[in-house]
């Protein structure tokens, strides 16, 4: 039963930051607040629920995926001066994080 309820911590903080924004983004509010129309988009949530995981689970793998993920879909954000590779970048990783899978697979 503790393992249930400690699931809970990480989708109860997920919810909760989803709905503010979504509060936020509805009333106006979001607008307000500096590029972020550049930020409003689904990298955004892997990114928050990434760092949730990596905050509260004892298990870091889905906490690492998540903000990896997060970072490469806002990577021209974050890494601006390669803006130019940008569209390259995720068939890239996921070539990379692929090819690390098949060659680290037991048989």
């Amino acid at each position: 039963m503790a393992k249930s309820s400690s699931n809970r911590l990480p989708f109860g903080l997920i919810m909760l930051l989803v709905g503010v924004i979504y509060l936020l983004s509805k009333t106006g509010i979001l607008e307000k607040i500096p590029y972020i129309s550049k930020m409003m988009n689904i990298g955004t949530f892997f990114l928050i629920a990434g760092i949730i995981f990596l905050l509260t689970k004892t298990e870091k793998t889905v906490g690492i995926v998540f903000t990896a993920i997060g970072i490469i879909i806002n990577f021209d954000f974050f890494f601006g001066w390669i803006h130019n590779y940008s569209s390259l970048i995720i068939p890239i990783a996921l070539i990379g994080v692929g090819l690390a899978m098949v060659l680290t697979a037991k048989k």
